[in-house]
């Protein structure tokens, strides 16, 4: 038995072994699409601000992938979120998931020094490393899904007062998100007729809240990205959601989407919108000090 880390050759057969690992819960983790045609797209187009060879490490044995690690880096914030480790037979091979985490850590930029994780309460082989890693669990999430069926009751739905032009309110979104005219800019930049911005204002013209909605239908990309609600009313957020996943569905490649809810957000929210609980998520942060 002799196994090889090495660094990704073959994008298509490494997002093959991620879409099988990443739908068993006892592997599976957030930071990974759980289908094969939208990892190969975030590997080829998204993923890190380092190479992908400098990313990501694949272990293999007689030719067979039998692990994975990746770091998903920001450099602009220190820190990378972890996609993986995997491991196929991991009472076959005990200390490959250290063996990887060592090997790719070992060419990553001094100044990276926070590691995010998250992690299915069920993946017992990851949350061991992170025990050995002294990780801080910091808090527990949902992830759910939404259907294409589940909104299509909705399509004729009244959302008259849901705004698109966001020029107009210049100054209430820099105020509401702290940000300046440059930030702003490039912000705005992204916004198309796939990247959506849907977003309520209130009486004297202040957001009141917003669902940013990124699809790339080329990439295979189809998800809220981020979403504030602020104090709007819980009608006005499922409206929003129901928008949001209305304009997702709207595009042929896509007929599932996925979301990850903190478990102390009001869920009828979400699950009014079309969202279902599928499992529960365990957010960790590991800062390395040496």
């Amino acid at each position: 038995m002799t196994v090889q880390i090495q660094r990704p050759s073959d994008i298509p057969l490494l997002a093959v072994f991620l879409e099988m690992m990443n739908n068993q819960k006892e592997h599976h983790i957030g930071f990974c699409s759980l289908e094969r045609h939208t990892i190969h797209s975030k590997l080829t187009y998204y993923f890190s601000d380092l190479p992908l060879k400098e990313s990501f490490v694949v272990a293999y044995d007689q030719g067979e992938i039998i692990g994975a690690l990746g770091f998903d880096v920001y450099m602009n914030l220190n820190k990378a979120k972890v996609c993986g480790p995997f491991v196929k037979y991991p009472s076959k091979y005990p200390y490959l998931a250290e063996k990887m985490w060592l090997a790719l850590n070992r060419n990553m930029p001094t100044e990276l020094r926070t590691f995010e994780f998250l992690v299915n309460e069920n993946n017992y082989s990851i949350r061991q490393l992170l025990l050995k890693l002294q990780a801080n669990e910091m808090k527990r999430m949902y992830l759910t899904k939404a259907l294409k069926d589940s909104v299509e009751n909705y399509i004729n739905e009244e959302t008259s007062e849901i705004q698109l032009n966001v020029h107009p309110f210049y100054v209430s979104f820099c105020k509401f998100l702290q940000i300046g005219e440059g930030e702003w800019k490039k912000f705005t930049s992204t916004l198309n007729e796939d990247q959506r911005l849907f977003f309520y204002i209130d009486e004297v013209q202040n957001i009141s809240g917003y669902s940013y909605v990124r699809v790339e239908p080329m990439h295979y990309l189809g998800e809220i990205h981020h979403y504030t609600f602020k104090s709007l009313q819980k009608e006005k957020c499922t409206q929003l959601l129901r928008k949001s996943l209305m304009h997702i569905f709207s595009y042929h490649p896509f007929r599932q989407t996925e979301l990850f809810i903190e478990v102390d957000e009001p869920m009828d929210i979400f699950t009014d919108a079309g969202f279902k609980v599928t499992d529960e998520m365990i957010f960790y942060q590991f800062i390395k000090t040496t």
